[in-house]
């Protein structure tokens, strides 16, 4: 395979990463912990398992970089029956992407202060006024623009008919049913199921564009066609 060819380094890439970036969101899951209202409880939780905890998210961030592709992917999938689904999405994915990986930054602070030779009295009320600060609030309002941007997304691909109805869904609605459940305290298996959703409907069409030829992949720009046959 011939990388030095620039539409094909860019399929390849989009193709790869829209099946690398969801089962890597789905191991960060199964390995992260339950989030917990209480600061107590959640660096108990943390100190439990503090490697685990690291694993997580570094995982959680190398799934970021790879959906950065993955989503561009996309865009280009829409930008010729779709083009304002795919740019509303990409506006509203890059500063949730952002937002997102702040999150998972100001996290691995809390593996720190879960450490065993720390004083825990005084790293549950430092994470009692960084995670129940009411400043973190519009940062968190910022990181639910990454799941509306794949719902944007997955509204285009059903729109366009490039992908089956079932995949646009499951690409369209993973991420939102996945952060509501985490925020609202919901069960850990509902956050592991969204990823697992995700995955199943996102990489099938990464691997539909691993095997399209480059042509096909470049035909928005060169002849008007979708770069997938409808599905």
């Amino acid at each position: 395979m011939n990388l030095s060819n620039p539409t094909r380094f860019r399929r390849t890439v989009a193709g790869s990463a829209m099946i690398a970036a969801p089962l890597v969101f789905v191991v960060a899951e199964i390995l992260h912990a339950r989030f917990e209202s209480d600061a107590a409880r959640q660096l108990d939780a943390i100190a439990a398992d503090t490697g685990r905890w690291y694993a997580a998210h570094a995982l959680l961030l190398t799934s970021l970089v790879l959906a950065l592709p993955a989503f561009f992917g996309l865009v280009h999938l829409l930008e010729q029956k779709r083009p304002l689904l795919g740019n509303l999405g990409l506006i509203a994915f890059v500063p949730g992407l952002v937002a997102l990986a702040a999150v998972v930054g100001v996290e691995l602070v809390a593996w720190q202060m879960a450490q065993p030779d720390r004083d825990r009295a005084e790293m549950i009320s430092l994470w009692e006024s960084t995670a129940e600060n009411a400043g973190i609030v519009p940062l968190i309002l910022v990181v639910l623009l990454f799941p509306i941007a794949w719902l944007l997304a997955g509204i285009g691909l059903y729109a366009a008919r490039l992908v089956p109805t079932w995949s646009a869904a499951l690409v369209g609605l993973a991420q939102l049913v996945g952060f509501s459940g985490e925020l609202s305290g919901g069960p850990k298996w509902l956050a592991v199921a969204a990823q697992v959703a995700f995955a199943i409907g996102l990489i099938p069409i990464g691997v539909r564009i691993l095997r399209q030829s480059d042509a096909s992949w470049e035909a928005p720009r060169i002849a008007g066609e979708p770069p997938l046959a409808p599905a």
